[in-house]
């Protein structure tokens, strides 16, 4: 969701950017060019603000974006006695903040919450969607883990780490992947996520057809290459939805308790599903009534959705 703001960044920068993030984000960004250097920040608690601040003080950065909300991003600059720290200055960290982006209030998405910090920097917006690459590294090393998996084959993300009340029920997703091997002759794979496994495989076991499923754990890297190959997502509105939009590979999402504007960015690979409840969108992590919102989306109107995506493309 940063990409289309990295963008324009690099092109209005005629410094050197660095990108400090979670080790495995580097995997989205390869071949992308937006950045002179990424620093891995997997570590938490006292030794991020010892250990990797101390490192980074010899640098002398001059300035620094803090994208996320976090009090620990902007402390974590701040630490580093950064002379310029631009920000929205949500959560109290405002006192550490020098040059706060204005908020006007209501709901924006993510995408254009970011480039709002272009426009207040006085750079020109260059892309206004996430757009991926794969590498030509990237597709050698995931065809030296995965020389079995046969195409054509669609992706179904199972899973959310959000929380259950994203998660469509686990019977439809096996329903659905009946219908498409049936229809289309088509195999169809789960990907689950950080401690998914057991929902992919209660998934699976659900499905008749298992001659042509199957579930694949794997890491960000190889995710992104999988997608990019893919015939078609089907998805939980979770984190590989916008990878594989940004691929421009045809994706369902399918949308529950979430507020759809805080995701809605140009996107002609992108296809929403959801109901009109009057508890929706609620935001709750877990559902405490019958999870309507989600149940109420049923296979047989994502499969006329898929139905027509496919027949589109052939």
């Amino acid at each position: 969701m940063a990409i289309p703001f990295l963008h324009a960044l690099r092109k209005h920068s005629c410094d050197e950017i660095w990108a400090i993030g979670k080790g495995s984000a580097i995997h989205l960004y390869n071949g992308l060019d937006l950045f002179d250097r990424f620093v891995p920040i997997d570590n938490t608690g006292l030794s991020l603000f010892f250990d990797t601040t101390n490192k980074l003080k010899k640098v002398g950065f001059t300035r620094a974006i803090a994208l996320p909300h976090s009090f620990r991003s902007a402390l974590f600059f701040y630490n580093l006695r950064v002379r310029e720290i631009i920000g929205y200055p949500r959560n109290k960290r405002g006192f550490m903040i020098n040059l706060k982006v204005e908020e006007h209030g209501g709901i924006e998405s993510t995408v254009e919450h970011y480039l709002k910090i272009i426009d207040f920097i006085g750079a020109t917006r260059s892309i206004e969607a996430p757009a991926l690459a794969v590498t030509q590294d990237e597709e050698e090393k995931f065809d030296e883990k995965f020389d079995g998996i046969a195409r054509p084959y669609g992706i179904m993300v199972v899973g959310a780490q959000y929380g259950p009340s994203k998660c469509w029920p686990a019977e439809y997703f096996s329903e659905l992947a009946d219908m498409i091997i049936d229809k289309y002759r088509m195999n169809v794979y789960m990907l689950p996520g950080r401690n998914e496994d057991d929902l992919a495989q209660r998934i699976y076991e659900g499905i008749t057809f298992r001659d042509h499923a199957g579930v694949m754990s794997m890491n960000i890297r190889d995710m992104k290459v999988c997608l990019s190959r893919s015939a078609f997502v089907v998805s939980n509105d979770t984190g590989p939805r916008h990878i594989s939009a940004a691929l421009s590979v045809p994706t369902i999402v399918l949308a529950g308790p979430m507020d759809e504007r805080y995701t809605d960015y140009p996107n002609k690979s992108t296809r929403v599903l959801s109901k009109t409840m009057a508890c929706r969108p609620c935001n709750k992590k877990r559902c405490d009534s019958g999870h309507e919102c989600m149940r109420a989306i049923t296979p047989q109107e994502v499969a006329r959705t898929l139905g027509d995506i496919l027949e589109k493309n052939n």
